[in-house]
Order: structure tokens, then sequence, then C-alpha cells
């Protein structure tokens, strides 16, 4: 009798065990997995120019050549060009890029910007979106009213290169549509569109 209660304790003991086991492993496992988890960081270019993730190495010429452009930059982001559809690249009259060229992102007294870089370091162009369209210089203001009286200005892209400053306005009135580059000086250097239902496309020579 002894014996059969030895035996039944004895079991039930064992059956005990195993059930502990088996809750506190997987636990156990969980714990490991969590701590061996290692994150990638990797520059962000999701944008209305570059989307996705890439790891950039950028040449030092041009981080040199930001850093002392743009000191007070922040929010830095490097990515390797794609073409940026919000300005007419064509009309920049920036050389083309490919992959292995540059694009920075960034912020800079609380306004976003883009500037390009190629491969060989040299900088490309700088843009940014001009949201207050007050604050347009007074002689790029007077072409709009003089050029394209009656228009309502939807976007403004301000456009820095080496040679020049220039703001590409894009304008509706009803159905007519336009875009035209207008330097600082007020000189519409390019437009094209349409005048009463009739297409214009138009270019200046600016020396």
């Amino acid at each position: 009798m002894k014996l059969k209660n030895w035996l039944f304790i004895s079991g039930a003991l064992f059956i005990i065990g195993s059930c502990g086991e088996s809750s506190t492993n997987p636990g156990d496992r969980d714990s490991t997995s969590a701590s061996n988890t290692t994150t990638t960081t990797t520059t962000d270019n999701s944008s209305t120019a570059n989307s996705g993730s890439t790891n950039v190495d950028v040449v030092p010429a041009a981080k040199t050549s930001f850093e002392s452009k743009y000191p007070s930059a922040s929010n830095v982001s490097w990515t390797y060009y794609e073409p940026y559809s919000d300005i007419n690249w064509e009309w920049t009259g920036w050389p083309a890029l490919d992959t292995k060229d540059y694009t920075v992102r960034y912020n800079l007294d609380g306004t976003d910007y883009y500037t390009w870089y190629d491969q060989d370091g040299n900088w490309v162009g700088t843009t940014t979106v001009v949201t207050n369209y007050s604050n347009l210089p007074a002689p790029v203001n007077n072409a709009i009213k003089r050029e394209f009286k009656d228009y309502n200005i939807t976007s403004v892209h301000k456009e820095n290169d080496k040679n020049r400053e220039a703001y590409e306005v894009k304008l509706e009135k009803g159905s007519d549509k336009m875009t035209a580059l207008i330097t600082s000086d007020g000189t519409v250097f390019k437009k094209k569109g349409t005048v009463d239902g009739e297409k214009v496309k138009e270019k200046v020579d600016v020396k």
C-alpha cells in the first residue's frame, strides 16, 4: 500500500514539474530573442522626389561643400539622385544627373530645401518651396502682375545655382494654365502654357 502511495506521489510531482518547464521556456525564449534584436538605421528619402530608404556613401567633397555652404542646416538626409518632379529640370539649365550623384534634403530656418551635388562633390543647385507669395522679390511680383494678369499663383519654387536665382511659378486662370521661370530681376526667362486657350511657349535669352 505504501508502495502504491509513493508511486502515485512521484507521478504527480513529475507531471507538475513538466508543466512548469513548458510554461517558463517560451518566456525565456522571447526574452532572449528580444535582447538579440538588432536595429539597422538607414537614410530615409521618402518625398515627392524620392521614395524608400537608401544607404548613401557620400564623397567627402560633397559633405564639405554642403557643411560650408549651409552650416545651420538641420534634419539633413542624403540620398542618391532620383528625378524631382516639382521643377522643370531642363529649365534650370543644370546638368543631367544619375544615381551616382546626390540629393540632400534638409531644413534651414524653418524651411525645407533640396540641394544636388554631382558624384565629384560639385554643387549643382538648390530649390525650396515658396509658400508666402508676398515674400517674392518685388521685380518678380511685378513681372507676374504685368505678364500674367488675372492669373492666380498655384505654386512657386525658388531655384539657385552658381549663375542665378530664379523662381518657377505655376499659375491658373480658369482653364488656362501657365508655368513661368522668372529671374530675381523680374525677367520672364521662360514660359509655357495656354492663354485664352491658345498654346504659348517662349524663351528669352538671358546673359
